[in-house]
């Protein structure tokens, strides 16, 4: 019975067409969640570019402000005065310097023994 072909003989073709069909589904949708990565960290990428140009354009507009300013005498005067703490003829300059407390004596080190004579002669007294 060469000839006649029984179910049986064509499962076996359709468990391997399954499985090389599930085998593509697999990487393609391997790619598309590449690709999804990708795009998610290229918005990202994006949005950080975008918060660094404006920050970079608001720098670039205090820089002219700040060229401006001194372009003009004042400005000059005023960025020597306050950098440099310097003055025109007949004016005086006051330095204001806050001064901390210094610790003039050092700490005593008490040994183990005085430290228990302190504490019995503190309860006498």
């Amino acid at each position: 019975m060469r000839g006649i072909k029984t179910k049986e003989d064509g499962k076996w073709k359709k468990a391997v067409v399954f499985c090389v069909l599930l085998l593509v589904f697999g990487v393609l949708l391997n790619s598309v969640n590449n690709i999804y990565q990708k795009k998610k960290t290229a918005d990202e990428t994006l949005v950080r570019m975008e918060k660094e140009a404006s920050a970079l354009n608001n720098r670039e507009a205090e820089l002219k402000d700040t060229i401006a300013k001194l372009n003009t005498q004042e400005g000059v005067e005023f960025e020597l005065r306050q950098k440099l703490n310097v003055a025109q003829a007949g004016e005086s300059v006051a330095v204001i310097v806050d001064e901390k407390p210094v610790a003039t004596t050092s700490p005593v080190k008490i040994s183990a023994w005085q430290k228990f004579i302190n504490f019995f002669t503190g309860l006498f007294k």
